[in-house]
């Protein structure tokens, strides 16, 4: 009974792709309780609007759920990082998750780019190979590592909140599931080694506290190639693990980034930062605040 009930689901889902639920809330609703009617028990694809997924049903709170149920992820940042994308481009996804950037890069560079992934969680990393493999990405590596300040091997602490929550920094998990070793390698020395001779162009960045660390361990890279960057601000977090969160955007500025936080209706999903000043200004009090802020080296380009 369970095979038939997910074979009639995938039936459904092969008709009903996640760009038409994403435009009409009565489909969204009618999809959501479909869902639960039906209740899927196995593994099946989901079509979006730039490559396919794998979506377990009975896994919540992770990305996979959040397309399900919404019909797209992040859809102001998604839109904002394919107007910096261009055919053969090099892409450096840090916290790759399930895939989601990975794949809408993967898509936007083409055969001739390279998208490099990383996820250090086994279960995380197993769904992002899974993922690339279902759409055939062959421009696109899943590495399981975790980006940081240099070679090291840390404890990764998982967070069964938010699957998208695990974190090097124990203090950053809502609710601790469990916590493995992981090896650690900074992004200078990983694209000297798998990326020679192909310029970054773009670089984000989620992995739930550790930004400052993974923008130490790229400092080579950023000051030779001025890839564009999406970066989680999450002040709390990064004050978790001992760095200072303006200071980081400091950093970012003196190398001559323009500054924009990602919001949807604006020009390109993009509202400018003119400076330090602009970003302390916005609330970001609550334990939980973040914002995602994106760096152009092109003057004025954050917010065209």
């Amino acid at each position: 009974m369970a095979d038939a009930r997910t074979r009639l689901f995938q039936w459904i889902a092969d008709r009903f792709p996640s760009p038409a639920i994403a435009r009409d809330k009565r489909l969204r609703a009618v999809w959501k309780i479909l869902f639960y009617a039906v209740a899927p028990q196995a593994p099946f694809v989901m079509r979006t609007a730039r490559y396919r997924l794998w979506v377990h049903p009975k896994k919540r709170k992770d990305i996979a759920r959040a397309i399900l149920h919404r019909g797209q992820y992040e859809a102001a940042e998604t839109e904002a990082v394919l107007d910096r994308l261009r055919p053969g481009m090099t892409v450096v996804d840090a916290g790759a998750n399930i895939g989601h950037y990975a794949m809408v890069a993967a898509a936007a560079v083409g055969p001739s780019g390279r998208v490099a992934a990383f996820e250090p969680d086994d279960e995380n990393h197993a769904a992002l190979g899974a993922n690339l493999a279902l759409n055939e990405f062959s421009n696109a590596k899943a590495e399981k590592l975790a980006l940081g300040a240099g070679p090291a091997e840390l404890t990764l602490y998982r967070d069964d909140a938010n699957r998208g929550g695990h974190s090097l920094i124990q203090a950053n998990v809502q609710k601790q599931a469990g916590a493995s070793a992981v090896r650690v390698v900074a992004l200078d020395d990983y694209a000297a080694q798998n990326l020679a001779g192909r310029k970054i162009d773009f670089i984000k960045i989620d992995v739930q506290g550790a930004e400052a660390a993974v923008l130490v361990g790229a400092a080579k890279t950023l000051a030779r190639d001025m890839p564009d960057l999406l970066i989680e601000f999450w002040p709390h977090g990064i004050r978790a693990t001992g760095a200072d969160p303006m200071r980081l955007v400091e950093g970012l500025l003196k190398l001559g980034y323009a500054m924009a936080i990602v919001e949807s209706g604006r020009p390109g999903n993009r509202r400018p930062l003119a400076g330090i000043d602009a970003l302390a200004r916005i609330d970001l009090a609550h334990p939980q605040a973040y914002v995602n802020l994106l760096f152009s080296k092109e003057n004025g380009a954050a917010g065209r």
